[in-house]
Parts: C-alpha cells; structure tokens; sequence
C-alpha cells in the first residue's frame, strides 16, 4: 500500500492508473496519451481516440486496462480484426472485462469469435481454490497487511493497519498481543523474521486510515527492529530526508542481514546494512512509479522489485543497474514478491480477478516465459495482500479488507467486516 486498481467498467477504464498531477505541462507518456484518448473519447472523435490509445499502449504494454480501450478503440473504428485480437489477447491472460455488457462493442456482439472471447472472459470469473484455511484471528477491524513466520518458536506474526499493533498466533493457534502503539507504531505493513539473528522486521506508516491518526505524523515511516529472543523493541530507524513524504512498505532480507524496504510514495527502496545498523537510501527514483514487494534471487546478487503501476523489475544489488522485466502476460498490480525454488510466487491484487500467480523466469531472469494461475476468484478474497513462504506452503492474508476503511479513517460497522483468515496454499 497504497496500491491505486483501475476500475473495470468503461468509463473507469478510461480513468487513470494513479491520479497524478503533472503540474502545468504533462509528460507524453503513456497516461498523457490514455488522458488525451478519454478526452477524444467524450468528444467522440473516434479515430483521434484510436491513435491516442495505440501510443499509450505501446508506451505501456500488457496493460490490461489500456488493451481492453485500445479493443474499444478499434470496435468504434470499424476495425472488428483488430478489436477481436486484442479482446482475445487480454482475456487469455486470465483477466475478467465485461465486453458483452459494453454498448461500444454493439457492432460486433453477434460476431461468432466475440461470442467466443466473450465466454472466455466468463470462464476467467470461475473459482480457482487450492489453498486451505491455516487460522481465523477472531478480531473484525484489524485489517492485516502481512503475516511472518518464526520457525524457532513455531509462531505466527500478523499485522493490523488499523489498530497499529502486531498479534502473535503459536502453533497451538493462540492469539496474544506482540506489540500495540505504546511502541510508537504507526499501521504496521510489511514483516519479515530473520531467523538466524532471530529478529523480526517490520514496517510501519502514519496515514489516515488508521486509529488514532495524528495529522503532523502523516508522511512519517519507519522500519522496527524486534528481539525474538527477548521479544522486546531492539531499534527503530527513520529516513533522514524527514522532509519527504514516505510509505515503507515490504522488506526483503538477505543471507548478511542487510534489510532492504520499499518505499511506493517516495519511489525508492532503503536499506539497513547490518555492519552500520543505520538506515540509508539504496535507490531513489529512477523508473519506479509505486515499489511494493520485493525479494533476492537464490545467489543474493540480484533483487526483484514489483511496481505496482509498472511492473515487474531486476536490479543489479552490486552495480544497482535496473532492467525491466519482460514478458506477454500482466506484470502489474503485484503485491506481495517472493523467490520460490528459482521462480517467483506473487499475490496480484490489482487485476480482476484478484489472484495468486507463479511466474518462471528466463536464464538471464529479464523475462518471465510462463505464467501460472494458482488461486483466483476464491470466496474469501478481499484483496489478498502478503504471506511468508514456509518450506513448500506459501501462508497468506486472504482478507485484508482495506476497503472497510473510508478516506477519513472511519472504519465500516461491524456486520459489514469480517475475521481476518490467513490461508496455506502448497505449492
């Protein structure tokens, strides 16, 4: 978080990805060429609106949202191949659009392949359920963000963007209070445990959608430093460019120790380097947009970063080179990144439908060459967020329920909220 999800009816569609003010000139990337295409859209000036959607795409390929307008683009143009490619294309990447319902493909709704792309996208709606129920925190309003895992003492930790504290479950599935507020945690996000130094990581964001928010904290972000042994409060850092808006939100730790934390506001990732236990600035900038997960690959020299808005990236930790990770399916809307077995496990929330993919990578790990769907449509999912991978069983928050909190920090009334469910899926 934050993670901004376009919407999935036409005229969210056309909306942009994240609200951005470009200041008095826009840059023509790809949602200057999006805005410009909406504006030619409302004006139904058809073909401008075509060659405005075909830059943005280009500019921002396998965006779902941009070929689902660009298929809408062409339909308005007469250009039913076209159309019918790029509907196609967009439904077999397992996504789920309306076309069907959408007046602006009424010239081609008796087409026999529309017929057909249309039934793929209804087959795209139907549960995919693997995972199992691992524990229920009987506690409505909590609102988790991620879950650890200690293998030492067999101990669960999850997270509360809400209430500002962290609950520990043992394996006998009793739930205590870890740490609360009174420690000076904002909403706590992404946690990762150390298990050699026996350390957990976590961390935690002041905004509005939590208890007790007090507006000069908002912006502030910090990451905490638990003793498992002692499970006592063992440091807290804090960026120095103070001045800046910051929202830290997963971490990633290597086999040294070094801590490395997203940052989706202040586009960035940080670090703590265990022979300096100071917190210091790794990447700042460069063609991130909103960092979310993160995780190292099996030798530790490289680390991939998942850009909610852009995709899917490998950075060089030596050299801090950055290369875009290709590939012919949707990169974007990742949360949660973790290395499996020399693939990558992520929790995509920010598609329809929400869902759990594993994605196999090129030799040269700049291209994913297959995708795998292993959880979408479950029941339960009110946008999955992060999860800890255990030996073969990935543990995740199914229900996090960000939705459940207004703008101004209300929270929704009880009948309208659930107990947070942490589910296992074997892979």
């Amino acid at each position: 978080m934050p993670k901004t999800v376009g919407g999935l009816m036409f005229a969210m569609l056309l909306c942009f990805l994240c609200t951005i003010s470009f200041g008095q000139e826009q840059q023509k990337d790809g949602r200057y060429y999006e805005s410009e295409a909406r504006k030619a859209y409302e004006a139904k000036d058809y073909p401008l609106f075509l060659s405005n959607m075909r830059r943005a795409a280009e500019l921002r390929p396998n965006h779902p949202r941009l070929m689902y307008s660009l298929a809408t683009a062409y339909s308005l143009n007469g250009q039913t191949k076209e159309a019918l490619r790029w509907l196609s294309k967009t439904a077999a990447m397992g996504l789920v659009f309306s076309p069907g319902d959408d007046p602006n493909f009424a010239s081609i709704k008796s087409d026999v392949e529309f017929l057909s792309i249309r039934k793929r996208f209804e087959e795209n709606r139907a549960p995919m359920v693997k995972s199992v129920e691992a524990f229920t925190v009987h506690e409505k309003g909590l609102i988790p963000e991620s879950v650890a895992y200690d293998p030492k003492s067999q101990t669960f930790y999850v997270s509360s963007v809400y209430k500002r504290k962290i609950l520990a479950v043992n394996k006998a599935g009793d739930v205590k209070e870890f740490s609360s507020s009174a420690d000076g945690l904002w909403s706590v996000m992404g946690m990762k445990v150390d298990p050699l130094r026996r350390v957990l990581w976590i961390t935690t964001t002041a905004h509005p959608q939590m208890t007790n928010f007090n507006a000069e904290d908002s912006g502030k972000s910090a990451i905490f430093k638990y003793d498992l042994r002692t499970n006592q409060l063992a440091g807290k850092f804090q960026p120095s460019d103070s001045a800046k808006t910051h929202w830290f939100g997963d971490l990633a730790i290597n086999a040294d120790g070094d801590v490395f934390a997203s940052d989706s506001v202040n586009p960035s990732i940080y670090m703590i380097r265990h022979d300096t236990n100071q917190l210091q600035t790794f990447i700042e900038g460069g063609p991130f947009v909103s960092p979310q997960g993160l995780d190292f690959t099996p030798d530790q020299k490289h680390l991939f970063l998942a850009d909610y808005s852009k995709g899917l990236f490998l950075i060089d930790v030596a050299s801090k080179e950055i290369k875009s990770v290709a590939g012919d399916f949707t990169l974007l809307g990742i949360d949660g990144l973790y290395n499996y077995k020399g693939s990558l496990v992520a929790v995509q929330n920010g598609v329809n439908p929400q869902r759990l993919v594993r994605l196999f990578l090129s030799k040269s790990l700049d291209r994913v060459e297959r995708f795998e769907t292993l959880e979408a449509n479950n029941p339960v999912f009110d946008e999955p967020t992060l999860g800890v991978l255990v030996e073969n069983d990935f543990y995740f928050v199914a229900n996090s329920q960000w939705g459940a909190i207004d703008k101004d920090g209300k929270l929704a009334p009880p009948d309208k909220l659930k107990d947070p469910t942490i589910l296992r899926l074997r892979l």
